[in-house]
């Protein structure tokens, strides 16, 4: 199987960096390596119009409008994109970007395949002709151990978070936000809310609690390849009233049909980290890092900044003119602007996420209040553990 560039990992970052590089030089021959056939993740991510565009390559052709219009329902996403002065979004649910992506890196030529890759060195075995590896294998990146060392990053927690992934049958509403805010000062946690696209009959829906250390401490353990049932009776007492009454708002509110069985939990904390090197040489070959296994930054903001970087990347591994190690040096140079705008936008929007968790604390226990819940509606809203959402 012989490539030119190899990339380790086919979540959303690693297809859309793969994709990037072919648009870049179509002559190249690209082959991702992905272990999961049918992709794990399906939780709802925000993704910006930006992300799509920055330093990308774009030229509108059938396989660019088709990716467009599935992920984001535009075809020209350029014309959207000025109109919306950059600011314009899509939620999507995760595997529905992933699979859109395996379409498009398809259509390009890239041949994807379903084999888990334990090691560098077994990757360069499969590909002794090729001199460039991208390690996109996540933020637990075993590529990356094994090139730069355990102490490879540089990492900072900001939050604590039980994230609920479910389905609602048919177009799920939202809350808004005076409906999230009157919500708070009824729950122990700070809640915020994310709701796709509906399809298929369905809509995606991502609920994340953010908790206090204790909390996240006493919940077992979580993640979303071995998530919790929403009403597992080890969940502490105050996450599991929390997600009964949200889950009564959103019913009423929201006009909420809650799939039953449908929702999972898992545990995360919310940090920023980035790999101390982006790229570095290795024997005859040269690694790149990519996505999760470069940086991560909370908020939804770890997709976004993937993906605007991916597209830089993109853009060094196509150039032919470029050597190996002017490319490991372009990438490395690249990496301290980016991933510092990205580190201080990510503590500043922290910073504003407890000021709003305060408030709510406060004006909760305000009774001239104009944005709470009628005491009527409190009482009703307020759930019992053991009350969850199929109730």
């Amino acid at each position: 199987m012989c490539a030119d560039i190899v990339f380790i990992g086919g979540g959303p970052v690693g297809l859309w960096t793969a994709i990037q590089t072919k648009k870049n030089n179509p002559g190249l021959a690209i082959t991702v390596y992905e272990r999961h056939e049918t992709y794990q993740r399906s939780h709802v991510l925000r993704l910006q119009h930006a992300s799509l565009l920055l330093w990308a390559k774009t030229n509108n052709d059938e396989a660019e409008a088709a990716f467009f219009e599935e992920v984001t329902g535009n075809k020209d996403l350029r014309q959207v994109f000025a109109r919306s002065a950059m600011a314009g979004a899509v939620y999507v649910a995760t595997n529905d970007l992933e699979n859109a992506l395996k379409d498009y890196a398809a259509k390009l030529g890239i041949k994807i395949v379903y084999r888990k890759i334990e090691s560098p060195d077994e990757a360069e075995k499969l590909h002794p002709e090729c001199r460039l590896f991208v390690a996109a294998d996540g933020a637990r990146s075993k590529m990356r151990e094994a090139i730069f060392g355990a102490d490879a990053l540089d990492e900072t927690t900001l939050q604590r978070v039980v994230e609920m992934k479910y389905k609602a049958d048919g177009k799920a509403g939202t809350l808004g936000k005076r409906g999230i805010l009157k919500t708070a000062k009824i729950v122990n946690s700070q809640i915020f809310e994310y709701v796709g696209r509906e399809k298929n009959g369905a809509t995606p829906v991502t609920l994340r609690f953010f908790v206090d250390a204790e909390t996240y401490d006493k919940m077992p353990q979580a993640t979303f390849k071995d998530p919790l049932a929403h009403d597992d009776p080890r969940l502490p007492p105050s996450l599991a009233e929390d997600i009964a009454t949200y889950m009564a708002v959103r019913r009423e509110k929201a006009d909420e049909r809650y799939q039953p069985g449908s929702g999972k939990l898992s545990k995360l904390t919310l940090s920023v980290y980035r790999a101390k090197k982006f790229a570095a040489k290795r024997g005859d070959a040269v690694w790149f890092l990519a996505g999760d296994a470069a940086m991560g930054v909370p908020y939804f903001r770890s997709l976004n900044a993937g993906m605007i970087i991916g597209s830089q990347l993109g853009g060094i591994l196509a150039q032919d003119l470029l050597p190996r190690t002017g490319k490991v040096r372009a990438y490395n140079l690249l990496r301290p602007a980016d991933t510092t705008l990205e580190f201080m936008g990510a503590k500043g929007k922290n910073t504003g996420i407890k000021a709003l968790d305060a408030f709510r604390k406060i004006d909760g226990k305000n009774p001239a209040s104009l944005l709470k819940w009628s005491s009527r509606d409190r009482v009703r809203f307020r759930k019992r553990p053991d009350s969850g959402p199929d109730n």
